[in-house]
């Protein structure tokens, strides 16, 4: 069992009142709101002073949630490690339902004009497009975001952060789509953009 906060976020929606108006209510600082955006413990002080300056109940904070019941995004969000990171990329490991899981996540978040590419070669490249006052064809940028890996006990998932025009290349190689669900040979990785890895749901067997 941990505490989950996530309680306080609805409560905060429901009477519409933001982060930054919490922390001038309260008087707590921006790190005690980061911990408890990552469900780490704080003082009973602080949900008293939360409760006080929303006229609410503890359980309108707050509640004891069981791991079995996270979400795969939630048990990442909470459990999840970073164990190496370059200029491109974060990596994060924990375990899921018995499953080592190992995924990437950029620290660039892709917008207008950003393409990923799942070649052959077993590599992503980040494509991406700049378009200038006049011209009529964009200047294009092409680079090499990461050549993932995998062992034979692991999931691995690479996830584009932000919103990228397309990602090309997916169910063709070894990058897989999140909508297959599962993995068919000891090489495949996922490949999704942060939207899609919120909802997502592996097939963990």
């Amino acid at each position: 069992m941990y505490i989950s906060y996530s309680n306080l976020w609805k409560t905060l929606v429901d009477k519409k009142i933001s982060k930054t108006e919490l922390m001038e209510l309260t008087g707590m600082s921006s790190r005690t709101l980061a911990k408890l955006s990552k469900n780490e413990t704080v003082t009973t002080e602080t949900i008293a002073s939360i409760c006080t300056a929303l006229s609410c109940s503890v359980s309108d904070v707050m509640e004891c949630v069981s791991e079995q019941e996270l979400s795969f995004y939630s048990y990442y969000r909470k459990f999840g490690e970073i164990t190496e990171e370059d200029e491109y990329v974060n990596t994060v490991r924990f375990t899921f339902k018995g499953k080592k899981i190992v995924i990437y996540v950029t620290k660039k978040s892709a917008g207008k004009g950003s393409h990923i590419h799942c070649r052959d070669d077993e590599t992503l490249y980040w494509e991406q497009l700049y378009m200038f006052g006049g011209m009529s064809t964009p200047r294009r940028e092409e680079n090499i975001l990461i050549r993932p890996k995998r062992g034979a006990d692991e999931i691995a998932i690479v996830v584009i952060k932000g919103k990228p025009s397309t990602i090309t290349g997916l169910d063709e190689g070894i990058f897989v789509s999140a909508k297959r669900g599962r993995l068919i040979s000891d090489k495949d990785i996922f490949v999704m953009s942060e939207a899609v890895f919120k909802l997502f749901d592996p097939n963990i067997n």
